[in-house]
């Protein structure tokens, strides 16, 4: 309701602002309207897919004057707007300054973020109980303003501003008591970034410095969902009812982190060009939890029945990493060019916290002493990884229609954890030295004749070592594409691509296998008629071993997706009438079935060289298949939308 008050508001001024364009002839494409939505079937996959609701819309607006006459502040001005209203993503640009003496940069951005999949995590699933207990439902909205004094002069003074607010309501669970229980989560997460610096231009040699202080501000509340008591396994243990009554945890964190960045290139010459880049961050933080809960549990820690905990955490951590380098562009000859480069990452992380917990009206499991029991848990953890990157690469045109590429990278990562018995940051006792090698070697042939352009790209990874169970040895892509264009009105295209990764080290044995082929054709026999269809193949195949929890028996994890997609679209262009019209289909049927059939037209009209009406239908009609609750899951969604545009 917000946005549609606030696009309402800006409609008047929006059309006002069209009506003076139209009478001054300057740039302006406007198209603002209204998208109605019709979804039959779970709305909550339909959300999670596409997420695009009913309201009034700026689906598009860019705005410019490249002469302001009668001021002397400004004589530049652009504004750019891209979907703000009923979408998911949403963006505004603005660009304005005086030459000479000031130029700014400023936008905005909105991203809706929705997440409920009742399939995914659901221990009731089996009982046909389709209510997901991991979902969110929130927004990130993000302003970025950039101010340069003096451009084009030598020496440029540079300041900056940055802030994002991430927040919204979720769900999530919470296991306490040999048990889990349902929680509802506010998150409130704000980060805000002021940055000043300069920017040189002396010559040959040019770049900018900038320092920067960043400042994260996050706050969670959780508190027990309303009806979720009994939690997910009701019943008892050893002889106790198990449930909770009532529970209460705030989060609180907060960490500052001043940043500096620089980059400086110099160029010898027309040949030589080299380029030094730098970058450090140190954070530090301070993390604070406090949970007060009541009800009838159980605790193996303390081996007691309980009525009621009270825990604070008190964390605290820094958190150092940089990364400096230093590129070279070599131009070697006509067509011939080489560029090399070495890098270094670092990241090293220090984190320390004291928990508290009372445990209060506590019962031994044989029944007696009735006394409150506190525990006091320190743990200290310390992480650090290093990074050394390395590459040359060469690009040569030969003579004739032929072009080469070639190039190596090798990265060597050392990784460091030293943790205690409590594994606060680390868990699961991963203390210890790692390193891990990747040599990559890559390259491309390129042939363009006559219309006719063919392409192979090859690239081989190996790994002497693995860190996690799902890194690879050994990973090879191998990529074939080729296009022609027959005349201005045919032009067919079709891409092959494979994929392997394998680690075939006794305990790993992970294996992944990735296929995929595709073609297109484009036809445009008349002035006012084009036409396009493509048809694509995919095939995935990933396996790796693991252990049962239960029986700790070794069996093996399994997914294949197999699947063939295809689309088609037609554009008729009778001025001032433009019809376009796109069907899509897309079949799973591997692990994960599924079909999705998306449709799209879009008609428009200009009535004069200024004003046109648009009007839009979109489909999206998702079913899943082999699944043992049926068709819950499925959907189909009709959106239709009417927009004026404003196009002097």
């Amino acid at each position: 309701m917000k946005t549609n008050r606030f696009l309402l508001a800006a409609l008047l001024p929006l059309l006002a602002l069209g009506g003076v364009a139209a009478a001054q002839d300057v740039p302006l494409d406007l198209e603002i309207g209204y998208r109605f939505t019709d979804v039959s079937g779970n709305e909550e996959m339909f959300r999670n897919q596409v997420n695009e609701q009913e309201g009034f819309q700026i689906r598009s607006l860019s705005f410019g004057l490249g002469d302001i006459r009668g001021t002397n502040a400004i004589d530049n001005f652009r504004l750019d707007i891209a979907d703000l209203g009923t979408g998911p993503h949403g963006m505004l640009r603005l660009q304005a300054g005086r030459t000479g003496y000031w130029k700014l940069n400023a936008s905005y951005r909105r991203t809706e973020h929705y997440s409920n999949y009742p399939t995914i995590a659901n221990p009731f699933l089996e009982q046909g109980v389709l209510d997901s207990q991991h979902r969110f439902d929130r927004k990130r909205d993000s302003v970025d303003l950039d101010l340069e004094i003096l451009p084009g002069k030598a020496v440029r003074p540079l300041v900056g501003f940055s802030y994002s607010k991430y927040s919204g309501p979720g769900l999530d669970t919470y296991a306490v008591g040999q048990d889990e229980f349902v929680l509802t989560s506010d998150l409130d997460d704000k980060e805000t970034e002021f940055r000043v610096g300069l920017a040189f231009d002396a010559g040959p040699v040019s770049g900018q410095v900038l320092q920067g202080w960043r400042q994260y501000r996050g706050k969670q509340t959780l508190a027990l969902s309303p009806g979720a008591g009994a939690g997910n396994s009701p019943g008892t243990i050893l002889g106790v009812p198990v449930s909770l009554s009532s529970l209460t945890r705030t989060g609180n964190t907060d960490v500052d982190t001043p940043v500096t960045s620089a980059v400086v290139t110099g160029k010898l010459g027309t040949a030589v060009r080299l380029t030094g880049t730098y970058v450090r961050a140190d954070a530090e933080g301070e993390d604070d939890q406090s949970e007060n809960l009541s009800g009838s549990l159980v605790s193996y820690e303390i081996l007691r029945s309980f009525k009621t905990l009270a825990e604070t955490t008190a964390s605290t951590s820094e958190a150092l990493y940089w990364r400096g380098g230093i590129r070279a562009d070599l131009h070697l000859a006509k067509g011939f060019d080489v560029t090399a480069g070495y890098h270094r990452r670092s990241r090293e992380l220090d984190g320390y916290s004291l928990v508290n917990d009372l445990w209060g009206q506590t019962t031994t499991f044989s029944g007696f002493d009735p006394r409150d029991v506190t525990t006091i848990l320190e743990s200290r953890t310390r992480m650090q990884r290093v990074e050394d990157i390395w590459d040359v690469r060469a690009s040569f045109k030969l003579a004739g229609p032929f072009s080469i590429r070639a190039g190596y990278t090798e990265n060597s990562a050392d990784i460091t954890v030293v943790n205690d018995a409590s594994e606060v940051v680390v868990p699961g006792n991963q203390g210890g030295s790692f390193d891990r090698k990747v040599r990559t070697f890559d390259a491309g042939l390129l042939f363009k004749h006559s219309g006719l352009t063919l392409g192979v790209d090859y690239v081989t990874q190996s790994a002497d070592n693995a860190v996690v169970r799902t890194d690879f040895l050994d990973r090879d892509r191998l990529r074939l594409r080729g296009s022609y264009e027959l005349a201005k009105w045919l032009r067919i295209g079709a891409t092959a691509e494979t994929i392997d990764s394998e680690n075939d080290d006794p305990g790993y044995e992970y294996d992944g296998t990735w296929e995929t082929y595709a073609g297109d054709v484009e036809v445009s026999p008349l002035k006012w008629l084009r036409f396009r269809f493509g048809a694509g193949l995919f095939e995935g195949d990933t396996t790796i071993p693991y252990r049962v929890p239960q029986t700790f028996a070794t069996a093996t994890s399994a997914y294949t997706e197999s699947g063939k997609s295809w689309e088609g679209g037609l554009t008729l262009d009778f001025k001032p009438v433009v019809l376009d019209a796109l069907l899509r289909s897309f079949e799973n049927e591997g692990s994960f079935q599924y079909d999705l059939v998306r449709a799209r037209v879009r008609a428009q009209v200009d009535f004069s060289k200024a004003l046109g009406l648009a009007a839009e239908w979109d489909l999206d009609d998702y079913t899943e298949e082999g699944r043992s609750y049926g068709s819950a899951m499925d959907y189909k969604a009709n959106r239709y939308g009417l927009y004026l545009r404003i196009h002097p």
